[in-house]
């Protein structure tokens, strides 16, 4: 049963028609629980199914750590029956630049880091490559037109590095963020013997001071580069979506900045995965120490509705 804002199908939002059901696909599901499998369990225990994939973000401190991230790797080793999805970064934080990385400039380290997941038996998993790349927080930020065509390039010499390593079988997940503005991210695409999923990080945030729910999903799915962007996209390219970060929002400094305690996101989210040719989902299940909350299960708690019709509607995921 859908909430008020209705089903969101791709570039619209509308009702179902009357006595029509959706017809759920099964898709992988997990979450984000803080940096390594360690809330993984608990959390599957708290909503009623496993959890299949985990996101989780490797350091970026220097290219020894790129190249060898040796706790994510043992953590992850010790949760052979969830499939890591692993934010790496393009550079570390002592410096680089897309237009560097477009020579091949940083392949060997992309090599190194390949043998070394696989040597560690991880050599199924997801790499999130320079994530929300479209956005402006990181450093990989692709902000004109040069720049998504050096993000382009960096991304071919990267995952062809890491493709040449014998015993892989990574996914790779290109992964923008919704924007309502800026680069086209398409114009940053690498190409589909690159890529293995479209991926999008979306939150319940109040991009345009939308009050009700459902203009806040109806802005989510229709804004220039939003859900129904990355589903067009993604089927032009013949390949599945992905969510390595989703989850409700709330900000202690702007409280009308985000959703809140919102079921009808959660509804929405739960319609999207099944009606979409979804490959994974991983909610975002951990709070920020800068005043942000997303955790329904950790945190702050702030969510108790949204929370519980996200365990009815987990517990009974197809699978």
């Amino acid at each position: 049963m859908l909430v008020a804002s209705g089903l969101a199908i791709a570039g619209t939002v509308t009702s179902p028609a009357s006595g029509a059901t959706p017809q759920p696909k099964a898709w992988k599901s997990g979450v984000f629980s803080g940096y390594g499998p360690g809330g993984v369990d608990a959390f599957a225990t708290w909503r009623g199914s496993t959890v299949q994939t985990a996101t989780d973000f490797t350091p970026w401190d220097n290219w020894s750590l790129i190249e060898k991230p040796a706790w994510s790797i043992w953590a992850w080793g010790l949760a052979p029956a969830v499939q890591p999805v692993l934010s790496v970064p393009m550079w570390p934080n002592t410096g680089g630049s897309l237009a560097q990385a477009a020579t091949g400039a940083y392949n060997t380290h992309f090599a190194t880091l390949a043998r070394n997941l696989v040597a560690a038996g991880l050599s199924t998993a997801v790499l999130r490559i320079a994530w929300e790349f479209n956005g402006t927080w990181y450093p990989w930020s692709v902000r004109t037109s040069t720049d998504a065509a050096n993000f382009a390039k960096a991304w071919r010499q990267i995952v062809g590095a890491m493709k040449a390593v014998p015993g892989q079988r990574f996914g790779f997940d290109w992964a923008p963020t919704v924007r309502q503005g800026g680069v086209d991210p398409a114009l940053a695409y690498p190409g589909d013997a690159y890529v293995t999923d479209i991926g999008l990080s979306a939150y319940d945030w109040n991009e345009r001071l939308n009050p009700t729910a459902a203009q806040r999903w109806s802005d989510l799915v229709n804004n220039g580069y939003g859900l129904a962007w990355q589903a067009r996209f993604a089927a032009a390219h013949r390949k599945p979506v992905a969510f390595a970060e989703w989850g409700l929002a709330y900000n202690a400094a702007d409280p009308a900045g985000g959703g809140g305690d919102d079921p009808t996101f959660i509804q929405n989210m739960y319609t999207w995965f099944a009606t979409h040719n979804t490959a994974f989902e991983n909610y975002f299940n951990s709070d920020t120490d800068y005043g942000l909350s997303y955790g329904m299960k950790t945190g702050s708690g702030r969510f108790p509705v949204a929370a519980a019709l996200y365990r009815t509607l987990w517990a009974a995921r197809p699978r």
